[in-house]
């Protein structure tokens, strides 16, 4: 016995909705025009279709419910009918009927938007301009600072000659003798008709019958120009910029492409970037560490800055000046300025030198050097 829900792959509590959305996705798939020569493909669109055409009525659906199929079945006309559809013509009017009717007038059919066509008239549709791409190499001080570079960009144009149309004047553009200007051919196939581009015009509806001396038919030609980029400040090493319109130009009106621009910074002898932050290694000799200083430091934007190294200040320690860093490329204020203090170890000390180190090693106590009493505490269960 047949089971129709199943065939659809619904629920006994499915709304019409629900049933008609299910036989519209199952038709769609095993539908002949998709599958020809498919016996199988076509056993299972009659299934379907003679499930729907249970199910989707009311009270055929409620015969089923109560009687089962043989109850149904038997509206049929009959005869072969008795044992379900008997054709494929019965199979397809309720296909038809499941997507609103009979035919789209015009040769077309409902396949043409299901199946791919493009319904309506042909024609040229605008469309936008190919997209260029381009690497950029700009210094580190380019980068904080921002700067505007001249490059050169090679792009496709419209022909001023022909306006892209690709002919030589006006009156050498005709209808493609195809299609007929429409665009499209359409082709029969039983009870329906398929609609696609027409293969001579490639859907254009016309046909250039004397090229462009210019552009060779083409509608475009390449052009070769020095272009101004402006690079903000605070682009940062891999950041990808967008130019708008210095791309291909577009085809039948359509905008022109984007440039993407591919941004590549140097590396820098003292500056090292930590996103908007910036990293910058003081060397500070032994006595300007323990007794402090104050000391000049470069920046990346303004010049120098006086800062303050506190008395006792250990190596590696990071002193971090507010708001001299990079600016933020989205116009978010300025990182910081990371000061990472290196202390040195004096070398080639004179006699002189070693005596007043010896000297102040003897009056050295454990609080002048908390980290090494903190280790020596730490290992003495190793001895």
């Amino acid at each position: 016995m047949s089971d129709y829900y199943a065939t659809l792959g619904v629920e006994k509590t499915a709304t019409q909705d629900e049933i008609k959305k299910a036989y519209r996705k199952k038709a769609l798939k095993f539908h002949p025009d998709k599958n020809p020569g498919d016996a199988a493909a076509e056993a299972h669109f009659k299934e379907v279709s003679e499930a729907y055409d249970i199910l989707g009525d009311e009270k055929k659906r409620q015969m089923y419910d109560q009687y089962g199929a043989d109850a149904v079945r038997g509206g049929m006309g009959g005869g072969p009918g008795a044992h379900g559809f008997a054709s494929m013509d019965e199979a397809l009017r309720t296909f038809m009927n499941a997507f609103g009717g009979g035919g789209g007038g015009g040769g077309e059919s409902i396949f043409d938007s299901f199946f791919g066509g493009g319904g309506g008239g042909g024609g040229t549709y605008a469309t936008q301009g190919t997209s260029k791409k381009m690497n950029l190499t700009i210094s580190f001080d380019e980068a904080a600072k921002g700067v505007t570079k001249e490059v050169n960009v090679t792009r496709y144009t419209q022909c001023t000659k022909c306006s892209g149309s690709g002919a030589e004047s006006p009156k050498d553009i005709s209808n493609c003798g195809t299609c007929g200007g429409s665009g499209q051919v359409h082709h029969s196939r039983g009870f329906f008709s398929m609609t696609s581009a027409c293969p001579n015009c490639h859907g254009a509806g016309k046909i250039v019958t004397k090229p462009c001396g210019e552009c060779q038919g083409s509608g475009r030609k390449k052009l070769k120009e020095r272009v101004k980029l402006p690079i903000p400040a605070g682009v940062d090493d891999g950041m990808r910029l967008k130019m708008s319109g210095l791309g291909d130009d577009g085809e039948n009106g359509g905008p022109p492409g984007d440039l993407y621009v591919f941004i590549s910074v140097k590396e820098h002898d003292i500056f090292m970037r930590d996103g908007d932050d910036v990293v910058i290694t003081l060397p500070l000799s032994f006595a300007d560490a323990a007794l402090g200083v104050k000391k000049e430091i470069p920046t990346p934007l303004s010049g120098t800055y006086r800062i303050t190294i506190p008395e006792g200040t250990q190596s590696g320690k990071i002193l971090r000046v507010k708001g001299q860093g990079m600016p933020n490329v989205h116009g978010h204020g300025k990182g910081d300025l990371l000061v990472q203090v290196k202390v040195e170890t004096p070398v080639n000390l004179n006699a002189k030198q070693k005596q007043i180190l010896t000297d102040f090693a003897e009056t050295e106590e454990p609080k002048n050097s908390p980290n090494k009493k903190s280790f020596f505490e730490k290992i003495k269960s190793f001895f």
